[in-house]
């Protein structure tokens, strides 16, 4: 990744850690997620709980602690990455759906 999508991620992280402890618990991303604008959501593909759910199996991989490290973060978002192409875009989706 490049030091501009490390950069973003990095903040996305920084504010999901709100006790500043270095940590994020699987429960603040919980806190922050919400299903209801997701396009599977809005075309009734899917229900908000059904995405919910599938959304917070993806993180916690490393060590099933609920605690999400910044190296987990970093690699969910490193395969995400690698989906677009452009810095610019991936700075926006992030800013977008961390509200930064």
């Amino acid at each position: 990744m490049s030091p501009a999508r490390v950069e973003i991620v990095k903040k996305a992280y920084e504010k999901l850690d709100v006790n500043k402890d270095g940590q994020v618990k699987l429960d603040d991303i919980a806190k922050a997620f919400d299903a209801s604008n997701m396009k599977d959501v809005l075309m009734g593909k899917r229900s908000e709980q059904d995405v919910y759910m599938e959304y917070m199996s993806l993180w916690d991989t490393q060590v099933k602690d609920g605690i999400i490290t910044f190296d987990e973060f970093l690699a969910y978002y490193a395969d995400i990455s690698c989906s677009i192409d452009d810095d610019d875009e991936f700075v926006q989706k992030m800013a977008e759906a961390w509200k930064l």
